[in-house]
């Protein structure tokens, strides 16, 4: 579970596709299985997109994260209902359904709540130790072998990322 390298992985399929762009839109350019895996890799690059950029592009306005997460929220669904679990488990298709929706509920409710205040999308959690446990792994570099003085440290490090959020 190294996620920095997940998502750098990530991005290198969304820059696959969109490098592909002009390709896949002149169809004479090649043959009919090249063109289909293409825009195979482009419509997996987009839902991937939709999910992950909310989450970790900075610049983006709570309206743009929230625009994504729909879009990802109704792609999923239309892949989901034409395909069942050949294209993703039942599983997955729910945990990330519940993660949209608990980002639009957290958001709405705190536009309610206090429409002025800044509302982040990683601190919308459904249990404060797992936040604390993600942030820890995040500081160690996602390498499991530490010793106890050092597992301390990085908790510690990781209270301190949690109070200055």
């Amino acid at each position: 579970q190294n996620v920095p390298h997940a998502i750098e992985l990530i991005l290198a399929i969304i820059k696959l596709a969109k490098s592909y762009h002009t390709i896949i839109n002149n169809s004479f350019s090649m043959d009919i299985d090249t063109c289909a895996d293409l825009k195979s890799i482009t419509l997996l690059s987009t839902l991937i997109e939709s999910f992950l950029t909310p989450f970790i592009d900075t610049t983006f306005s709570l309206f743009e994260q929230i625009q994504y997460l729909s879009h990802y929220t109704h792609l999923t669904f239309a892949f989901f209902h034409a395909h069942w679990c050949s294209f993703m488990s039942y599983q997955l298709y729910y945990d990330t359904q519940t993660t949209v929706n608990n980002d639009m509920f957290y958001c709405t409710k705190q536009q309610i709540l206090d429409p002025n205040a800044l509302f982040y999308f990683w601190n919308v959690g459904d249990d404060p130790l797992e936040i604390l446990f993600e942030r820890t792994c995040m500081i160690r570099g996602h390498n499991s072998a530490c010793s106890y003085a050092q597992a301390i440290d990085h908790l510690e490090a990781s209270k301190d990322i949690d109070d200055i959020f």
